[in-house]
């Protein structure tokens, strides 16, 4: 039988962002989108969510202006600290 292996608390952060996405509210969704018109962004929605996970991902690993650039579309409808675990950042 294969031991479980521990959950990172980044991977954690990504699977709750991920949860929380599906269960958004449609005002929720054009927050996000009026968000991403407001500050110029040319992304769908899929790829905003994709650079939303991978900062938190690699959070550790990037400036904290490039994780407030890839993540700001979502921090009024998921706050980072909503997210159960906050690391400080560079």
């Amino acid at each position: 039988m294969r031991e479980k292996q521990a959950v990172s608390p980044m991977s954690a952060m990504v699977a709750l962002f991920v949860d929380r996405l599906a269960s958004l509210s449609a005002e929720e969704w054009e927050s996000i989108q009026h968000r991403m018109d407001g500050g110029g962004l040319v992304l769908t929605m899929l790829e905003a969510s994709r650079n939303a996970a991978l900062a938190l991902a690699v959070r550790d690993l990037i400036s904290r202006d490039q994780f407030e650039h890839l993540y700001r579309p979502f921090t009024l409808a998921i706050p980072v600290d909503s997210l159960g675990v906050v690391h400080s950042l560079d």
